[in-house]
Formats: C-alpha cells, sequence, structure tokens
C-alpha cells in the first residue's frame, strides 16, 4: 500500500477509534448526526493503516471517539505509531485506571513540542466529579506526562466550570474553555464563517463544494472529508486500508449545504493557537 501524503496546509488528523462513550452527554457534538452502531477496525489493521500516514512533528495523529479508551487495543496501537516516531495526541474523558495507563504507556508516546497538551481530558460536570479528575491528571503530570483539562462552556457548566478553573489553578494544571457549538433552548452557540451551513435546514437547490484541512478516519477506517459525512456515514472518500487514497484536500462538489456539523465551520484556533481559521471551505459551485 502507497502512503498516505497530507497536503502542507492541513491543521488536523482525527482518528475515530471508537463512536462508543461510557457517558451520555446531551450536548455532545457526536449526537449532530444519526448515530447507529459501527464495525471498529482491529488493533493490527488501525496499525497498518496509520501507519502509512506521512505526518509530521506538527501535526500529530489525535486517537479520540467516542471515547477513544474503550477500544481494546488502543495503547498497543498508540505504542506502535510511536516506536515509528509518529506525533501523537490523545483526547479522553478520563475514565480509565491510571495506574494500569501508567504502565502501558510511558510519557514519551503522547508528547510533543506545543502549546496546549496532548493529552487532554475533557470536563463533563454532568458525569465528572472536578476533584476526582483534577487529581487524576495531577498524578499524571507529576509522572511527566503531558496532560491537561478542558471544558465546555455550555450554559450548564458555567459554575462547574469556574471550580474547575479554581482546582487546576491550585494543582498547576492547563485548563481551557473551549466554546460550545450548536443549539441550545432556541439560540444557536457558536461564531461560524458560514453562517447558513448548519441552520439545519438542507439546501437543495444551493449547489457548492468544499475543501476541507482535515483528514478524518471513523471506526470503520473509511476517510471522510468533514464530520457531517462522517457522523451520517455518508460519501468516504476511501479508506485507510486502500491500495491508493486519492482527492485529499481537494474542491469536492456537496450536496448537504445547510446540514455542516458546527465543528466544520466554526472559527477557532488552528493547531499553532492562531485565532481565525475554519476546517472547511465553502464555495458556490460555477
Amino acid at each position: 500500500m502507497k502512503q498516505i501524503l497530507i497536503p502542507s496546509n492541513f491543521n488536523y488528523i482525527g482518528v475515530f477509534l471508537t463512536l462508543r462513550c461510557n457517558f451520555g452527554c446531551s450536548y455532545c457534538i457526536n449526537r449532530h448526526g444519526k448515530l447507529e452502531k459501527v464495525d471498529e477496525l482491529s488493533t493490527q489493521s488501525w496499525i497498518n493503516g496509520l501507519s502509512r500516514i506521512e505526518t509530521r512533528p506538527d501535526l500529530p495523529i489525535t486517537l479520540q471517539g467516542g471515547e477513544p479508551t474503550l477500544h481494546p487495543g488502543i495503547w498497543e496501537i498508540a505504542n506502535a505509531l510511536w516506536r515509528q516516531d509518529t506525533p501523537l495526541d490523545l483526547l479522553t474523558n478520563g475514565q480509565f485506571n491510571i495506574t494500569k495507563f501508567m504502565n502501558k504507556v510511558s510519557p514519551e508516546v503522547f508528547k510533543r513540542e506545543a502549546k496546549y497538551a496532548s493529552i487532554r481530558f475533557s470536563f463533563h460536570p454532568h458525569s465528572h466529579d472536578a476533584h476526582s479528575l483534577a487529581i487524576k491528571v495531577y498524578l499524571l503530570q507529576k509522572e511527566g506526562y503531558s496532560v491537561g483539562i478542558w471544558g465546555l462552556n455550555h450554559p450548564s457548566n458555567k459554575n462547574q466550570n469556574r471550580l474547575m478553573k479554581k482546582i487546576c489553578g491550585n494543582l498547576g494544571i492547563d485548563f481551557r474553555i473551549k466554546e460550545f457549538l450548536g443549539n441550545y433552548n432556541g439560540k444557536m452557540y457558536g461564531e461560524y464563517k458560514y453562517k447558513e451551513a448548519c441552520n439545519g435546514l438542507q439546501s437543495i437547490s444551493k449547489k457548492v463544494e468544499c475543501k476541507t484541512t482535515e483528514l478524518l478516519v471513523a471506526p470503520t477506517g473509511y476517510i471522510f472529508r468533514c464530520h457531517s459525512d462522517l457522523y451520517s456515514n455518508m460519501s468516504p472518500i476511501g479508506h485507510i486500508l486502500d491500495e491508493e487514497i486519492k482527492g485529499i484536500g481537494e474542491w469536492k462538489p456537496c450536496s448537504k449545504f445547510g446540514a455542516c456539523n458546527p465543528c466544520d465551520i466554526k472559527i477557532k484556533n488552528n493547531r499553532f493557537q492562531e485565532m481565525g481559521h475554519t476546517s472547511v471551505e465553502i464555495k458556490e459551485k460555477v
């Protein structure tokens, strides 16, 4: 199989090892589409497929989900990629035993030069105890792991986020807030480059073309150009185990304008923490 070449302007490589999660947050961005149970690649298939990606020190492969630690082979996958000098990040809710984690994964596996932690714990006040989660991160940090906590500024999380910020400040933990995206109580949250693109009303009449700066891989191994396609399992551009994958980062027609996932068109920081980036560009089809 040929190597998977990543365009120089790409900002993110997201690998959804699973869409399963041990939490059920009502505001989860994964609920944007109708998720269904899907097959998940085996550990060796993930290793074979992800090993083909020619990435760079400033562009890690981010293992995520769902909750990625629910995949039975996650630590074997991480160690195998690390031994091949692949930079890695991990997005997790942290509901795993940290003693077992430290026995399986050294601090070097998820460590690189960046302006934010490589292991990012998501804080969910409705499911987490703030103090317990912070202590878990503190212990990992003491052992040399690059780890921080990210909260979501959902309206219902405001008081708990303030509490977590105070706890993390006392423990020397990097705590950051992520923007809540989507509709809550009739109000649309988030700042978007293409506001009509995520109004929930698919426009058949408006013909557009899209170009992404992200490589998104579903649990099945199929590669999608955006989160909307991934969550609806529509229009993959290839499979991680295909002999050759073409068309990554190219302009492609889209018939689902209006049903975009907010994550794809929000105005946000890029991987260098520079504001103004949008994952997907959209233009009207001529």
